[in-house]
């Protein structure tokens, strides 16, 4: 009896993705063309869905495929959610067989570049399909989802769909992500930008799965190659024909799906939801954020105590602290904090989150070891186990039933009477307080190995070396079509990065053929094109060994391409983190002191401070003789000769990025060294930052993160063991630790 159910299903999954329709879809031929502003569109046979230019609410339009029989015209796909359209744009199905944007400044986006197409159609499924002679499908818009799943769509491995910003408001890549994984076929929804490791999934791990939604019977669900894994929709309003469905991931973290009745729909009517608690969506409320939600219906965002919204009028973006204090002051006391408790609320565990655990506790036992321990801002007592929290605060929420019985408690700073927002004890700023604990004791100890090593003596210079005058931009502007040519299309594709996708290619420089890597950006057409043009001075200004040489750029219509000589050795990730043997401590040392170059010139050398905001072994390439360079300057924010620091928005790679990004506070040249630090302790335990899976023989050591593993060894004093495993450090290190403690100081005063 149990093959029965299995068959009926593996027929109708058959069907689903086979797919039937009443009527043959109408062929739209080479060299049609839609105008954005005209109303035109290319509709499906029966009217249900069309294809054209969606209009927003901004006045631009979205190159898309909505539902076109309802008064709600709802978005299901589009081409440019990122890059809207002016008015006067078109799309159009060229005569050469491409399926092409052109906005109306005239520049080209190319939504299928293939030259074998025959026709086009709009099908009643709401797919969007190019065939060439004899039918074969070519693209089909149900391969590129954005954020929506159609009946008889599937989500294969590897695929993903990405939330928009705000409902019908904005439609760009907002910040929730539902993946089904391609190592393992686990169904995943998680709060990406965070290097989250999600907050709902299936644990369908076969590696052969895939997310259907069944045209026949709209149900959605996780199949194998065999069977059904994990079943989604339970139920759903009959006859299934009578309505239109769809499945979304939301602005607000929640995967959906909703009905909407052909014959007497008003609106559309949910029927299935991934989540249930809408404060169980990680990130929902942003860092120092606290989530609640009156009746499990919607989230409602404020802050925790003693922080304050960084937007009054949108409590998601996250919160910063009322007042700027050091932790770690010599003998802390009640007197510098007070203890919120807040009943009901959780901070979920987590890598980022954790730093030590008390059993057995209770509530007195908990308040006293949060209190006593400088370097713990919260924690949470979870029945008779108490768990002490690092900074950044994430996730705080109190989501019923899920947080019952659960008791949080918040370090909040005191204020004095003025409430002028200082300190009502001596103080020398936040900032000292993260970078003494985090960056003096990482950086200090692995500075300290590197400097003492003889390779290290020669290269040392006595004398600051003298300023460089400045020179003129010797940069040669390509055209789009050159490096179209130059990197076969854009087919040769090396990696992609905060900025955008790099390509390898081959062109012709000064009589001679160069190796390239052509860096595609992607949203600096949002700054306009002289900022573009400004970044890219700066960058061709900068000349360093130890720097990644730019040859040139292009700025033609929207395309903006910077030109790199190609770094043929790859990154320092892949040589610390490959497969292959251990690389040798005189090259990571010499590697080491190259990037400390490289920084130093782009901090204080050049003619405009850079600070890179990213630094990290993936921006670091190494060249055919593997000389360390670093990579993607230029690009984050810049500082005018005349500033010392500035405030912007968070940036960087989570694990590598200084307190002072996460905490609103004035970013310098130190958040660049804090993200070295992190990065020698790599090099020199040629592991990484984080290793969530690491398997630990002792298991009351946590050496999952190297940070706090380094840090508990200072305390221990055991700071051999970070080099035990690697003789060659070892041998080294064992006079370094003798000088330990008059170069800690030294160096601690230094950076007072």
């Amino acid at each position: 009896m149990a093959a029965t159910p299995l068959l009926v299903w593996s027929l109708l999954l058959l069907f689903s993705l086979h797919g039937s329709h009443a009527q043959t879809p109408t062929s739209i031929t080479l060299g049609s063309k839609i105008t954005s502003g005209t109303n035109s569109s290319w509709r499906s046979p029966s009217g249900d869905f069309a294809f054209g230019f969606y209009p927003l609410a901004s006045g631009l339009f979205l190159v898309g495929i909505w539902f076109d029989e309802i008064p709600q015209r709802t978005l299901v796909w589009s081409a440019n959610r990122d890059d809207p359209a002016k008015n006067g744009s078109t799309v159009s199905l060229t005569l050469a067989g491409q399926l092409v944007l052109t906005y109306s400044n005239g520049s080209v986006y190319s939504i299928y570049s293939g030259n074998t197409t025959s026709s086009a159609s709009m099908q009643n499924d709401g797919n969007f399909v190019l065939k060439n002679y004899v039918s074969k499908v070519l693209w089909q818009s149900f391969s590129y989802p954005t954020d929506t799943l159609l009946p008889g769509q599937v989500l294969v491995m590897g695929q993903k769909l990405y939330s928009n910003v705000n409902g019908t408001v904005d439609y760009s890549t907002g910040r929730f992500m539902l993946e089904m994984q391609a190592l393992d076929g686990n169904l995943v929804l998680s709060a990406f930008r965070f290097a989250d490791q999600g907050y709902w999934f299936t644990l369908t791990l076969t590696k052969t799965e895939s997310l259907v939604f069944n045209q026949t019977t709209a149900f959605m669900y996780v199949v194998n190659t065999t069977a059904i894994a994990y079943t989604m929709t339970r139920r759903l309003p009959t006859p299934i024909e009578d309505y239109y469905h769809r499945a979304i991931v939301n602005d607000h973290g929640n995967f959906q799906q909703y009905v909407y009745s052909k014959r007497n729909g008003s609106e559309w009517e949910m029927v299935w939801e991934a989540i249930t608690e809408p404060c169980l969506v990680n990130n929902i409320c942003g860092v120092y954020g606290f989530c609640t939600s009156p009746n499990n219906k919607t989230a409602s965002c404020s802050c925790l105590p003693g922080y304050s919204p960084m937007d009054p009028n949108n409590p998601s973006k996250g919160c910063y602290p009322d007042a700027v204090v050091e932790h770690c002051v010599e003998n802390p006391s009640a007197t510098n904090f007070t203890l919120e408790v807040m009943n009901n609320t959780d901070f979920p565990n987590g890598p980022f989150a954790d730093m030590s655990r008390i059993t057995p506790a209770d509530v007195e036992t908990c308040k006293k070891a949060i209190m006593e321990d400088c370097y713990c801002m919260a924690g949470v007592l979870v029945e008779s186990i108490c768990y002490k929290k690092r900074l950044p605060l994430l996730n705080a929420r109190r989501s019923i039933p899920s947080t019952n019985g659960i008791v949080a408690f918040v370090k909040v700073p005191m204020i004095n009477q003025e409430g002028d927002g200082k300190n009502n004890f001596p103080s020398r700023g936040f900032l000292k307080a993260g970078l003494s604990i985090c960056i003096i004791l990482s950086v200090f100890f692995a500075a300290i190995a590197i400097y003492f090593h003889p390779l290290a003596q020669q290269y040392i210079q006595k004398e600051p070396p003298p300023k460089p005058k400045p020179v003129d931009i010797n940069l040669r502007a390509f055209t789009f079509q050159e490096l179209h040519e130059a990197t076969d299309g854009f087919k040769n594709k090396l990696g992609r990065g905060a900025f955008g996708t790099v390509y390898s290619g081959v062109t012709s420089m000064e009589d001679k053929q160069i190796d390239i890597a052509v860096k595609q950006l992607e949203k600096v057409i949002e700054q306009g094109e002289k900022e573009f043009v400004t970044e890219v001075r700066v960058i061709g200004l900068t000349h360093h060994k130890n720097l990644v040489r730019l040859l040139g750029f292009c700025n033609e219509d929207n395309h903006r391409l910077l030109v790199y000589e190609l770094m043929k050795s790859g990154t320092l990730s892949g040589f610390l983190f490959g497969e292959e043997k251990r690389p040798s401590w005189d090259h990571r040392a010499e590697i080491a002191l190259g990037i400390a170059r490289g920084l130093l010139y782009l901090h204080e050398e050049c003619e405009t401070q850079i600070i890179h905001c990213d630094i990290k072994p993936q921006n670091v390439l190494l060249d055919k003789d593997y000389t360390a360079k670093i990579a993607d300057f230029g690009l984050a924010k810049l500082l005018k000769k005349d500033q010392t620091r500035t405030s912007t928005n968070v940036r960087g790679t989570m694990g590598y990025m200084a307190p002072e990004w996460l905490k609103n506070a004035p970013v310098t040249a130190k958040v660049d060294v804090y993200s070295f630090g992190v990065m020698l302790l790599e090099i020199i335990c040629c592991r990484r930052h984080i290793e969530l899976n690491r398997i630990e023989e002792d298991t009351e050591e946590d050496d999952m993160i190297l940070t706090d593993w380094v840090l508990s060894c200072v305390r221990l004093e055991k700071l051999e063991t970070v080099v035990s495993h690697d003789m060659e450090v070892l041998s080294d290190f064992k006079s370094v630790v003798l000088n330990l403690h008059l170069k800690f100081l030294h160096l601690a005063n230094e950076i007072e």
